[in-house]
């Protein structure tokens, strides 16, 4: 794999029939707090610079810009499917991506999928015999709202197969760095029982006290999946941390001002 700052190319899908990377901030051209490869056009940052950084990322992806579709993230729970008329939707307007969104799956080959994040988890699916991929943003709010069971019924409803889909988890914030209080802490646990009864809550002891806890938004994502029947051998965690890592935006540890970094796949 490349280096973390770069592109963390994902090899984990099979044959080669689907492309997937994780994007880092790193080789683009943003200055200032979104230095230097921002993709969101959404944080205040110069739109020219965001999409010379979008064009950067498509060319590693060995397309254009215009053929990777965006969604207009809520930190909700729905799913959009990207059918031909949808590709590109997002790639160069804020305003013409795909509204309310929080996962996208498609079956069109040639096109690839976005999710942007700065501590949220980004997620890539894929059922390559079914030519079904997903790509989903989970923060807490839409991991304990089940978005990554939402993108697998999707995909299921277009011909995926649960036990034949694999999995990457992405550049998140987690359990080492991610303290939540007690509304998340209920919401987490009312989320694992009823998404995934036979699991423990990923959340560990913090320092600050009984009201506060550590979250590790992949694993309540990894788990939900597991459920719903993905194989867990066919999971695979980047494990980086955004907030303690370099090479990533922090939404967090840069006290609201950041860049986001994105998670791609699509269909060769």
């Amino acid at each position: 794999m490349p280096t973390l700052a770069d592109m963390l190319w994902i090899d984990h899908f099979g044959r080669g029939s689907v492309v997937a990377c994780f994007s880092g901030r790193e080789g683009g051209v943003s200055r200032g707090p979104y230095a230097s490869k921002n993709l969101g056009l959404h944080v205040g940052d110069d739109p020219l610079a965001v999409l010379e950084n979008r064009r950067k990322v498509a060319r590693r992806l060995d397309t254009t810009a215009e053929r990777i579709t965006y969604a207009q993230q809520v930190h909700g729970s729905r799913t959009a499917v990207v059918g031909r008329r949808d590709v590109g939707r997002g790639a160069l307007e804020l305003r013409d991506a795909l509204p309310d969104a929080d996962a996208l799956v498609t079956r069109v080959k040639g096109a690839a999928l976005a999710v942007l994040a700065a501590d949220c988890a980004p997620l890539l699916m894929a059922d390559e015999a079914a030519g079904v991929v997903a790509a989903v943003h989970a923060g807490w709010r839409g991991a304990t709202g089940g978005v990554a069971l939402s993108a697998l019924r999707v995909m299921v409803e277009q011909g995926a197969r649960p036990e034949r889909v694999q999995v990457a988890l992405g550049p998140a914030i987690r359990g080492c760095c991610y303290e939540v209080d007690g509304p998340v802490i209920q919401a987490v646990r009312a989320a694992v029982a009823r998404f995934a009864p036979d699991c423990r809550a990923p959340l560990a002891r913090s320092a600050a006290g009984r009201d506060r806890a550590m979250l590790d938004i992949p694993a309540l994502c990894r788990d939900q999946l597991v459920s719903a029947g993905v194989l867990p051998g066919s999971i695979v965690d980047v494990g980086i941390c955004t907030e303690c890592m370099p090479g990533y935006f922090s939404h967090r540890r840069d006290n609201g001002q950041s860049g986001r970094h994105g998670g791609f796949i699509g269909l060769a």
